[in-house]
């Protein structure tokens, strides 16, 4: 098995777009007057993920000239990437709703962020199923690995957000608590998991 710097490329960017979409989900429950902060979660989320999905074509050859193949893969729902389409298809379907939605309606509802969340962290741990389900490798622990995509995804996606803001001047950084520690607390907590994987091995 090789991947090269394609694959690598698309799961820092489908984990950056899972976590910018955590972000401004979880900034709705805390601070859901904060439009424009939110709003740039929600255009990073399927920006990053659609970009990268289509990096997972490019990487399948055939797959992106015929890009229909992919839905061959929903035949096979015992096959575990036949469940990255769907959270895929998925997440896309909702994060672009919510970015339509909180452009026209200047916020979301509750019920779609909690489903965007849910589809978020789906991207953000599909990737370390995948590999643990793969065997012969005792790097990729099938426990150790999803949380540390998750961790991951959550780092990227919430430095992404409060990176742009920043330059952009967005009102509401200094009210959001515990999000604006997060980033030294996801880094500490990534180092953690990374011992904990080389310990596991």
């Amino acid at each position: 098995m090789v991947w090269d710097g394609i694959i690598a490329t698309y799961l820092f960017l489908a984990g950056l777009g899972a976590g910018a979409f955590a972000f401004a989900a979880l900034v709705g429950f805390v601070k859901p007057d904060a439009v424009k902060l939110r709003t740039i979660g929600y255009v990073i989320a399927p920006i990053a993920v659609g970009v990268g999905t289509v990096l997972l074509m490019v990487d399948a050859k055939a797959g992106l000239m015929n890009p229909l193949r992919f839905f061959g893969l929903l035949g096979n729902f015992s096959s575990i990437m036949a469940w990255g389409v769907v959270i895929l298809i998925a997440f896309m379907a909702v994060s672009v709703i919510s970015l339509v939605v909180m452009i026209v309606k200047k916020g979301t509802p509750k019920a779609l962020d909690v489903v965007g969340l849910v589809c978020a962290v789906a991207v953000a741990v599909y990737t370390g199923m995948l590999l643990g389900d793969a065997p012969g490798f005792p790097l990729w622990n099938p426990v150790v690995l999803p949380l540390l995509f998750l961790v991951s995804a959550a780092s990227t996606g919430f430095a992404a957000v409060l990176l742009v803001a920043h330059l952009m001047k967005a009102e509401g950084l200094e009210s959001l608590g515990f999000l604006r520690k997060t980033g030294l607390v996801l880094p500490v907590a990534e180092a953690v998991l990374i011992a904990a994987l080389l310990g596991v091995v």
